[in-house]
């Protein structure tokens, strides 16, 4: 594969890491031999993707009215509406990352792009790129590359 002017980016919820492909070229027995790294351009990490729930709300179920009010212990505590706050949170990290992701591409201007991100949320990525970064997209890998050491993770495309 032609690596020239080729960006690789490996995400997860948590952490995006943005790479250019730099080419190395050496003689080796006398023979030309052409070999290629990633070069870090970005590493941009989603704190709120980190934290547990308790630690984002304000209230833990069940402390309100348990004290100090006449009816408290009577009808037990309510949690209040069902909310989804994970599935929020989720949400709100996918559209982080597919945003910094197509920032990162508008700003960089790759003529190719290789992407690695977990299978599981892999497609609403997709859905959440714009056209201009689709159309650089040549690679797609439904994989969590995020931790992979960054000497292996051109191996995987």
């Amino acid at each position: 594969m032609n690596y020239e002017d080729t960006m690789v980016i490996v995400a997860d919820l948590g952490e995006l890491k943005a790479f250019n492909i730099k080419k190395n070229e050496g003689m080796v027995e006398n023979e030309l031999k052409v070999s290629y790294s990633l070069e870090m351009l970005n590493d941009i990490s989603y704190i709120d993707a980190h934290k547990r729930v308790q630690d984002v709300v304000s209230d833990s179920a069940g402390r309100l009215g348990t004290s100090g009010t006449p009816n408290a212990g009577k009808w037990g505590s309510s949690t209040g509406e069902p909310h989804n706050l994970q599935n929020e949170r989720k949400r709100r990290s996918l559209k982080d990352v597919a945003n910094d992701i197509n920032m990162i591409v508008q700003n960089e201007k790759p003529r190719q792009l290789l992407l690695a991100f977990p299978q599981e949320s892999n497609a609403q990525l997709l859905d959440a790129l714009t056209q201009e970064t689709k159309n650089v997209l040549t690679k797609n890998v439904a994989s969590d590359l995020i931790n992979t050491p960054t000497a292996q993770i051109l191996s995987h495309f």
